[in-house]
């Protein structure tokens, strides 16, 4: 596996979209009156930072409503903000042009290490907090087990992706293979989505995604869950979170909190976090919940620092 290259290559990417999609917000944080800087007042807006699951302008559209809610009951307006992957999202929540974030396990993990982000909330579906990555290929390529894959085409979806990247490369060292030279080839596929329809149109042979993100595409695809097989799972990862960046003040916190819980108890609410990122329910969370990622990064030698 082209590691090294594969992911810095895709690091540098991300701040060049970053740079692209906030150069046009430089004084967005300056007219946010209390959420940066001293200044105690009130912030005339909050942004809230999405990574896509799925196309980006779709996750946009779709959250709104959410939105909208959790404005309404904090009493100040919120923007939705797409990046393209999580350290993109990172970045943005520790530069202060984002102020929430939907974080992925990882993401989270990198965003509360470099730049003090806290989490709020964990996800639920399927009625639990936990979740696994999994292998998937294609039913007719003749791949039964993860051992089976070795010199095939790989497609991971970020580096910087609990379930897309750092569990399913740990499960590779844990079965005895270097996740650097398993594979012949490897790619990112930038959101779940993309990596099943990757595997579905034969690009790929293999593909890691979280379980089971062929839900995502099957509205599009009806037969992928008969072409596109599960071959393998991860060890549990924790769901991803709602976390706010540094500085926010804390009462506004709570109150964010507050309305994302009442949220996610109304109709509409499970309707679009369903629509979202396949969420049934939300949880209170706290930062150990993620030591778990912590370590798996530990013993993967990923320097959280140097993403």
């Amino acid at each position: 596996m082209r590691y090294c290259g594969c992911r810095r290559a895709a690091l540098l990417a991300a701040a060049a979209v970053l740079f692209v999609a906030l150069s046009g917000c430089g004084d967005q944080a300056a007219d946010k009156g209390g959420s940066s800087g001293g200044n105690s007042g009130a912030p005339k807006e909050l942004v809230m930072g999405f990574v896509p699951s799925q196309e980006s302008d779709k996750i946009a559209e779709t959250a709104e409503p959410m939105a909208q809610f959790v404005s309404k009951e904090i009493g100040i307006p919120i923007k939705t903000f797409t990046s393209t992957n999580y350290v993109g999202l990172v970045e943005a929540m520790g530069s202060g042009n984002v102020d929430i974030g939907a974080l992925a396990p990882l993401a989270y993990v990198l965003a509360n290490d470099q730049n003090g982000a806290q989490v709020l909330l964990k996800t639920s579906r399927k009625g639990a907090l936990t979740y696994h990555a999994m292998f998937i290929t294609r039913a007719d390529s003749g791949i039964k087990r993860i051992e089976d894959a070795e010199g095939k085409r790989m497609a991971f979806v970020d580096p910087a992706s609990a379930s897309g990247y750092l569990f399913p490369a740990a499960y590779l060292k844990s079965k005895g293979f270097n996740p650097e030279k398993f594979f012949s080839q490897t790619k990112y596929a930038g959101s779940h989505d993309n990596a099943v329809k990757a595997v579905y149109n034969g690009d790929v042979d293999v593909a890691v995604v979280y379980d089971d993100a062929r839900n995502i595409v099957e509205k599009t695809i009806p037969d992928v869950k008969e072409k596109v097989v599960k071959i393998g799972q991860t060890e549990e990862i924790p769901n991803d979170t709602i976390s706010v960046r540094k500085g926010l003040d804390p009462a506004l916190a709570q109150k964010i909190k507050a309305a994302f819980l009442k949220y996610a108890q109304t109709p509409e609410g499970k309707k679009t976090l369903m629509a979202v990122y396949e969420i049934d329910g939300m949880a209170e969370a706290a930062n150990a919940d993620y030591d778990v990622v912590r370590r798996t990064a530990q013993q993967m030698g990923v320097e959280l620092t140097s993403l």
